[in-house]
């Protein structure tokens, strides 16, 4: 009995995770529908705070690494393919390697990296002032002005992110196509556009929507779950980017099983 509670134990604390998440964000959205319309400037305002920290803020870090990204994914193409024409692949290992792929997957990364911790950091530091509370008792929804607006923020940062990857990440293909072997611009689009399809896309789409959720909602999980001192924060950040990387990894794994299975 001892070995199997010791080997049950983990699985019920998963679980009661899941549950928790599932919990969270089926409350944010019900709060959300209840919105009225004095409300949207306020939530708005704090949407458009979230997207600017998340979204603007991070994009000079996400093009640079999409842009080189981009270019040494073709370097090491170009250096395996010698002499086997490797400017007839461009397309298909752009589109398979960095637009189905690395693509969404390393955005939601440096989001995890940059934006989840903040948040868990943010809402940590609130509940222990008592700013939480503080909200609710001057009747404030914290669902409707805390987690809703960073959850529409940090997915409309992520959707954005991930073109401006993918378009650096072409262009800096591009430069090294046409470096190496004179590929012309209009060649190597047409050779991208032949490999992607819609699948692609819808594939893009979902993995945009579930990664958001995902980074937003550990991060509020773990932040709003502190209660006690200050060093509960560094490790709320901590669980946050652990649990929030396994999560991605697992959706991506999934969601390439679905489609390209």
């Amino acid at each position: 009995m001892t070995f199997l509670a010791r080997l049950g134990a983990p699985v019920r604390g998963f679980l009661e995770f899941l549950g928790d998440q599932v919990h969270l964000v089926l409350r944010t959205l019900r709060h959300g529908l209840l919105l009225r319309l004095g409300q949207l400037p306020i939530v708005g305002a704090q949407v458009r705070l979230q997207i600017r920290f998340t979204g603007l803020q991070a994009l000079t870090l996400v093009s640079g690494t999409a842009l080189l990204l981009g270019a040494v994914t073709l370097i090491q193409a170009f250096s395996q393919l010698s002499g086997l024409g490797a400017e007839n692949y461009i397309g298909v290992l752009m589109v398979l390697i960095i637009l189905r792929e690395l693509g969404p997957l390393l955005t939601a990364i440096l989001v995890i990296g940059r934006s989840a911790t903040a948040i868990a950091a943010e809402l940590g530091a609130m509940q222990l002032n008592g700013e939480v509370d503080a909200l609710a008792a001057h009747g404030v929804n914290p669902y409707q002005y805390l987690l809703l607006p960073r959850w529409v923020g940090v997915l409309v940062s992520v959707f954005a992110l991930v073109v401006f990857f993918d378009g650096a990440a072409l262009a800096g293909g591009f430069l090294v196509a046409k470096l190496k072997y004179g590929v012309t611009f209009g060649f190597y689009m047409d050779s991208v556009r032949q490999t992607l399809s819609n699948r692609d896309f819808a594939a893009t789409l979902l993995k945009v929507v579930l990664f958001s959720g995902a980074i937003t909602f550990h991060a509020c999980h773990f932040g709003l779950g502190i209660r006690r001192s200050q060093t509960e924060i560094p490790q709320a950040v901590t669980r946050t980017v652990v649990t929030a990387l396994v999560a991605v990894f697992l959706l991506d794994g999934l969601i390439a099983a679905l489609f390209y299975f």
